[in-house]
C-alpha cells in the first residue's frame, strides 16, 4: 500500500509519500520568493538526500490596481502550483502501488481573504488529487481534521510548529521514519531548526507524514477489532 499524505497550503504545500510504513519519499513546492541563501540550501539539500524533492514556482500573487487582475494572477499562481506539485506526484509514484490520498483539511482559524484564498487553492488540489492520482476514486481521498492529525503523532490538538517537530524527532510513532533522509537531514543539518523556528518547507513535509500516522491508526485500531 502506498500512501500519499499532504500538508497543503499556497506558500509551501509538503507531501509524504509512504509504502507500507517501510519507504519514504518527500516533496514539497516553494512558491514564494526566497532568499538565495536559502535556494542554495535547498539546492544542495536535495542534491544530499535525493529521496527530498524541492521544486520552485515562477510566477507569483500580487495586489493589482484592479479586481479581476488581482483574482487572475491568483488563480494562474495557483494552477502553476498544483500542476507542478500532481505531475511532480505522479512521477514519484508507480503504476501499479495501491493508493490512498489523505490531505489536511482547512483550519478555520484563517480569517477573511486568507481563508477564501486558501478554500479555492485546497478545491483546485482536490480535484486534481482525484482526477489524476486516484484515477476518479474518491473512495480513496480521506481528509483529517487538523486537531486529529496531531493526535495520531501523540500531540494535543492546538500544539503548534514546535511540538510537532520535536515529536517527529523523538517518538515518530512509525520507527522506520527514522531510516528515512528527511530525518537524517534534521539530525545533520543545523541550518533546518534554530530552537524556535524550523524552515518552510521542511516543516511542511514534517506536517505532511501526520496523515501517515492517521492512516497507521486508523488501520491498527481495526486490526485490533478483528
Amino acid at each position: 500500500m502506498t500512501i500519499v499524505s499532504l500538508d497543503f497550503s499556497i506558500l509551501y504545500p509538503g507531501v509524504c509519500i509512504c509504502r507500507d510504513f517501510k519507504e519514504f519519499t518527500w516533496l514539497a513546492v516553494i512558491n514564494t520568493d526566497i532568499t538565495k541563501r536559502d535556494e542554495k540550501r535547498f539546492d544542495d539539500l536535495i542534491t544530499k538526500y535525493p529521496s527530498i524533492n524541492i521544486l520552485k514556482t515562477t510566477t507569483r500573487r500580487s495586489k493589482e490596481d484592479l479586481y479581476h487582475l488581482t483574482e487572475r494572477k491568483k488563480l494562474i499562481n495557483y494552477l502553476e502550483a498544483t500542476d507542478l506539485l500532481v505531475d511532480n506526484l505522479k512521477n514519484l509514484l508507480n503504476q501499479d502501488d495501491d493508493l490512498i490520498v489523505c490531505i489536511e483539511g482547512i483550519s478555520f482559524g484563517s480569517k477573511g481573504n486568507a481563508l477564501v484564498d486558501i478554500s479555492q487553492a485546497t478545491g483546485i488540489i482536490k480535484n486534481k488529487l482525484v482526477d489524476k492520482i486516484l484515477k476518479g476514486n474518491s473512495d480513496r481521498f480521506f481528509v483529517f481534521s487538523p486537531g486529529e492529525l496531531k493526535n495520531a503523532i501523540g500531540c494535543k490538538g492546538n500544539s503548534g510548529k514546535l511540538e510537532i517537530y520535536n515529536k517527529f524527532i523523538s517518538d515518530p510513532i512509525i520507527d522506520s521514519v527514522k531510516e528515512s533522509e528527511l530525518y537524517e537531514a534534521l539530525l545533520n543539518e543545523d541550518w533546518i531548526s534554530n530552537g524556535s523556528n524550523v524552515k518552510s518547507p521542511i516543516m511542511d513535509m514534517i506536517d505532511s507524514y501526520l496523515g501517515i500516522t492517521k492512516i497507521h491508526q486508523i488501520l491498527r485500531d481495526e486490526n485490533n477489532q478483528s
